[in-house]
């Protein structure tokens, strides 16, 4: 799946032209259950590590300066563990690049995904099409499976404490099992995991259909949510993506409260490739419609903060050159995401009775409140009334700043397709709109 929305937003950027309020309209009763920030870094971006190791101090550099502090990638599990008993963990200098990636401040959230054919189910079964000797699916002995799990984990887990499990068992194509087969798949994984590094972080689940028919092949989240034992996060994809993407976050949250389950939600896989100024006059960005493949990284970041989730990860820093990697302007608009949310709380959305506005209030541990707001159609502006006794910091896309300056206890302020984030309000500020 994630390539195939790769290839979309690959095909949008190229030709520069058109290409989730829920399915009646607008997400509403899911906005309000935002998770408090944890300690570490809110965002993260899912990457593909060079293999020359000269590579390795600027690209973690850069990661870093676009103001991201998680990275996600895979763990090249096959070619680790070709054969029964041997191990190659540097193998493509993949130890060496985890090493720097870390010394340099990054988080690091490794994934489970595949095999080697000795230890799969099905030798000649399914493969992933980026790499012929990784098997997707289940291993077949559960105490040769985990300790192979022991072995990545001792070696690993001195630059690692998240770990992934799995990828869209619920029917993305990338664990070839039944819903079954990865609960039990996660059970032996992390079970494993926990048994080397206690105080690891399983994140579980990289769901993306969400609610489906119950008891079908792909009913992975019903059967997770009576686990929670077993993992720490759930994890999704594509959230704000239209439906025949992905499914909305009331699913993932609905089946948590009725399992009356805490655990946050972390946003895995959250396209947002293209800044706002590349789009004609008309373009939208509705999350739930084909606009919500449209997001800019200050949309898709505050979407899904708003939405529940505690973390982000864009998809991706460099797996085409459509990637954040290879375009500055969607950097400079990571960074302005992070320079801002990070260590945020979402308070509530402010109903402008427009659908074609958004606006989100947050809350810093400091007490400042910050705005993000935009209209969801290009060529549409909105002019706003903000009550502030002091001047306030205007912050737009490019991480350009303007301070306005209060009269009579308001500030003026036109919200446009392109994101902007006003900074120094207080608790209580009113945000009205007017002619």
């Amino acid at each position: 799946m994630r390539f195939k929305i790769a290839a979309l937003i690959l095909a949008f950027a190229v030709c520069l032209s058109f290409a989730l309020s829920c399915r009646q309209g607008q997400v509403g009763e899911s906005y309000g259950l935002a998770a408090e920030p944890s300690k570490t870094p809110f965002l993260g971006v899912c990457v593909l590590l060079p293999k020359d190791p000269k590579e390795l101090p600027a690209f973690a550099s850069a990661i870093k300066r676009t103001g991201f502090g998680w990275v996600q990638t895979d763990i090249p599990l096959s070619r680790i563990n070709p054969r029964e008993g041997v191990y190659e963990f540097n193998y493509g200098n993949f130890e060496v690049a985890l090493k720097v990636l870390r010394q340099s401040g990054l988080h690091l959230l490794l994934k489970f995904l595949g095999q080697a054919d000795w230890i799969s189910r099905d030798p000649k079964g399914p493969h992933a099409d980026w790499d012929e000797t990784l098997n997707l699916t289940p291993p077949k002995d559960k105490a040769k499976w985990q300790e192979v799990v022991k072995q990545i984990v001792r070696r690993y887990g001195a630059y690692c404490r998240a770990w992934q499990i799995g990828n869209e068992p619920d029917g993305g194509g990338y664990f070839r099992g039944s819903a079954d087969d990865y609960m039990a798949y996660l059970e032996w994984t992390s079970t494993a995991i926990r048994s080397v590094q206690p105080e690891a972080i399983i994140v579980a689940g990289e769901l993306f259909r969400g609610l489906v028919e119950p008891n079908s092949y792909g009913d992975v989240l019903r059967k997770l949510v009576r686990r929670p034992d077993l993992f720490d996060v759930l994890s999704v994809h594509y959230p704000l993506a239209p439906p025949q993407h992905a499914a909305g976050m009331e699913d993932y949250l609905q089946a948590m409260r009725e399992a009356r389950i805490t655990k946050p939600v972390w946003n895995t896989e959250q396209s947002a490739g293209i800044t706002c100024d590349y789009f004609p006059e008309g373009a939208t960005t509705h999350i739930r419609t084909e606009g919500g493949l449209r997001l800019s990284p200050l949309k898709a970041v505050a979407h899904s903060l708003a939405l529940g989730c505690e973390k982000v990860f864009l998809f991706s820093w460099n797996y085409d050159t459509s990637s954040i990697g290879y375009r500055p302007d969607v950097q400079t608009e990571c960074r302005v995401a992070a320079e801002n949310l990070d260590g945020a709380s979402f308070a509530r959305k402010l109903e402008l009775g427009d659908k074609n506005l958004t606006a989100y209030l947050f809350r810093r541990h400091d007490g400042e409140h910050l705005l993000t707001v935009w209209t969801e159609v290009k060529g549409l502006t909105a002019k706003l009334s903000l009550t502030s006794r002091q001047p306030v910091t205007v912050i737009n896309h490019k991480g350009e700043k303007s301070i306005l300056q209060p009269q009579n206890g308001q500030v003026s302020l036109v919200a446009d397709f392109c994101p902007k984030v006003v900074r120094g309000l207080q608790e209580g500020v009113q945000v009205k709109r007017f002619e």
